[in-house]
C-alpha cells in the first residue's frame, strides 16, 4: 500500500472515532501511532507533541500531520491531516445547511458514552507516557511541578512557559541518553525558513483585511492550545463583523461538540454561514485552510529548524525535560477530565470507565470499535 494514502486511512479512522477534544486526540494518536503501528517511538512522539505545544494552531492536527511526515514526506503529512479533518468538516458543513440534528436524547446519550470512553483512553495514554518518559525521580519531579503548576493556572501560554522550563531543567539535571542523530534538512533548512516567512506574510497582510478569510486565518494564526481557545478569536470576526448573528454561531459552535476530530473544523461551518465565494462547498473549504494553514506553516518551519539542532547533547537534555513536562500536561488534563462533573455523574460512570479502562490495558478490543460500542451504548440507554 502506498504509504501517504496509508496514513490516510489511519488518520481517516481516527477522525471518525477520536472525540473529547485535542488532549483525548493526543491519547488516541498515541494508541495507534505508538503502541499499535510504531510508526514513531514514545520519546519522539512526546517531542513532537512538546514543539506543537509551542506554536499556534491545532496542536493534535499538528501532531498528526508530523507524524505523517514522518511516516511519508509531505504527501503523508498532507494525507494525515485530510484524512483526520475530512469527518467532522462534512457533518458540519451538512449542519449548516440544515441537515442533521445533534441535540436529541439519543445522540446526547452517544455523546456521553464517548465522554466515558475518551476519559479511559487519556488514562491509559498518560500510563504509558508516564512510565516511558518520566520512568526516574528527577524526570516525575519534572511532570509533577508541570502538573501543579497548569492545575492553579489555566491561561493558554502557562502550558508553553512549563514546557520551557521543563526543558530548561532538563539542560541543567538530566543527562542526555542515546545519541540521536540530526534530521536531514534539504537545502540548509530554506524550506523551512520559507514557511516561516509565507506565515509571516499572509498574516501581516490579514490584518489590514476585515473579510471573513482575514479573520479566519489571524484567528489560527495567534492561538496557543488550539481547540476551543479559538472560539473569542472566530466570534470577534465572524459575529463582530456583522457575517452572521450571534445565535448563528454559538449554534454552530455547539454543534461542533457532536462531531469527532478537530475543534478547528468548526471554520467549515462559518464558510458556509458567511456565504464565501457564494458557494457553501467552496466557502468552507476556503475557510479550512484559512484557519489550518497557519498552524502548518509554523509547523514545517520549527520542524525543519528543530530537525538541525535536535542532535545536540544539550538539545537531547532538553527534549527529555520538556518529555517529562508533557507527562505533566497529559497527567492535568487527565485530573480535570476525571473531575468534571459532566463527564462522570455517578458511580456507574465511574464504574463504565473502569471497565473500559480494563478493555484498552488488555487489548480485548480495539480502541476505534470500543468507541463505536460505547456511543451506541450511550445512545441505546439515552
Amino acid at each position: 500500500m502506498n504509504a501517504a494514502f496509508e496514513c490516510f486511512l489511519v488518520a481517516l479512522r481516527l477522525g471518525l472515532t477520536s472525540f473529547g477534544g485535542p488532549v483525548a486526540h493526543v491519547s488516541y494518536f498515541r494508541e495507534e501511532y505508538v503502541a499499535r503501528r510504531q510508526w514513531v517511538t514514545e520519546s519522539r512522539f512526546a517531542e513532537i507533541m512538546s514543539l506543537t505545544q509551542f506554536i499556534p494552531g491545532p496542536g493534535s492536527s499538528q501532531l498528526g500531520a508530523a507524524i505523517g511526515y514522518e511516516r511519508a514526506g509531505l504527501p503523508g503529512g498532507l494525507a494525515a491531516w485530510l484524512g483526520f479533518t475530512l469527518p467532522s468538516a462534512l457533518v458540519l458543513i451538512l449542519v449548516a445547511l440544515g441537515i442533521g440534528d445533534l441535540s436529541g436524547d439519543h445522540a446526547q446519550g452517544a455523546l456521553r458514552g464517548l465522554k466515558l470512553v475518551a476519559l479511559a483512553v487519556v488514562a491509559g495514554a498518560w500510563l504509558g507516557m508516564r512510565k516511558n518518559l518520566a520512568p526516574d525521580l528527577r524526570r516525575l519531579a519534572i511532570a509533577f511541578l508541570v502538573l501543579v503548576a497548569l492545575w492553579f493556572f489555566q491561561a493558554p501560554w502557562i502550558t508553553v512557559l512549563m514546557i520551557t522550563i521543563s526543558g530548561i531543567i532538563g539542560v541543567f539535571t538530566l543527562s542526555a541518553g542515546e545519541k540521536i542523530e540530526k534530521q536531514k534538512t534539504g537545502g540548509r533548512g530554506l524550506l523551512g525558513w520559507g514557511a516561516l516567512v509565507v506565515f509571516f506574510l499572509l498574516l501581516f497582510i490579514s490584518i489590514g483585511h476585515n473579510g471573513p478569510l482575514a479573520g479566519i486565518y489571524r484567528a489560527g494564526s495567534l492561538v496557543f492550545g488550539g481547540g476551543h481557545v479559538v472560539l473569542p478569536l472566530l466570534q470577534e470576526s465572524m459575529v463582530d463583523g456583522g457575517y452572521m448573528s450571534k445565535e448563528v454561531f454559538l449554534g454552530g459552535y455547539g454543534a461542533t461538540q457532536g462531531v469527532p476530530g478537530p475543534v478547528f473544523t468548526f471554520a467549515a461551518f462559518l464558510g458556509v454561514k458567511a456565504n464565501i465565494f457564494d458557494n457553501p462547498w467552496l466557502g468552507a473549504g476556503a475557510a479550512l485552510i484559512a484557519v489550518f494553514l497557519p498552524g502548518m506553516l509554523l509547523l514545517g518551519g520549527t520542524m525543519k529548524i528543530w530537525g538541525r539542532l535536535r542532535g545536540k547533547r544539550w538539545a537531547q537534555r532538553a527534549v527529555n525535560g520538556a518529555n517529562a513536562g508533557v507527562v505533566g500536561v497529559l497527567g492535568v488534563a487527565l485530573l480535570r477530565m476525571a473531575t468534571d462533573s459532566t463527564t462522570l455523574t455517578g458511580w456507574v460512570d465511574a464504574t463504565c470507565v473502569a471497565i473500559l479502562f480494563l478493555i484498552l490495558r488488555k487489548k480485548i478490543i480495539p480502541v476505534w470499535a470500543l468507541v463505536i460500542i460505547a456511543a451506541a451504548g450511550g445512545a441505546v440507554i439515552g
